[in-house]
């Protein structure tokens, strides 16, 4: 059975939902026909401020892959790594990006800051936040493990270029995305 570790990239936003997202994880996944051991990591991998662009006020997510890389993947050789942080994140050509995958290296990261009501301006929803990070961690997973974006706009491995696309997508792979992964993971 595979394994992924969340990396809480900071404490607030993150640390205090981990639970509730490391479940909605599992059934995204279960769902799917494919059961993931998910553990959480324990303890806080602040990125390094070389990560940080200070002109841009953003962390480039390249840069935030690679080191957490380094860092963790030689303690679980076969073992899935996606970072999450309450932090803006962007790849250069993009404004910004709410997660980014690298396969070869089975680490990703998804940042959480666009992904609160209050980025734009509106009151805190609980229940919206973790969704949408949910989606996120299971859309970057889906990539590690070999997926491409989907051109169905309800599955989670949909491209979401807007807030609005986050939230019109499912938590959940359409039929095609959930026979592939299968295959992937099985094989």
């Amino acid at each position: 059975m595979p394994k992924l570790y969340i990396i809480p990239l900071t404490q607030a936003g993150v640390v205090e939902y981990l639970d509730t997202i490391i479940g909605m994880i599992r059934e995204s996944y279960s769902k799917a026909g494919v059961d993931f051991e998910v553990y959480s990591w324990p303890e806080v991998l602040k990125p390094s401020l070389k990560c940080y662009d200070w002109d841009r006020m953003q962390y480039r997510a390249g840069c935030i892959i690679e080191d957490l890389y380094r860092g963790v993947s030689s303690l679980d050789e076969g073992g899935y790594f996606v970072g999450v942080g309450m932090i803006d994140g962007y790849e250069p050509g993009l404004n910004f990006v709410f997660g980014l995958a690298e396969p070869r290296k089975r680490t990703g990261v998804v940042f959480t800051k666009r992904l609160k009501e209050e980025f734009y301006g509106r009151p805190a929803k609980f229940d919206l936040y973790v969704e949408r990070v949910a989606k996120e961690v299971v859309h970057e997973l889906g990539h590690l493990l070999g997926l491409p974006h989907c051109h169905n706009k309800r599955c989670v491995m949909s491209f979401s270029n807007s807030i609005v696309d986050v939230d019109s997508k499912e938590r959940f792979f359409c039929d095609e995305c959930s026979l592939t992964l299968k295959k992937l993971v099985l094989h």
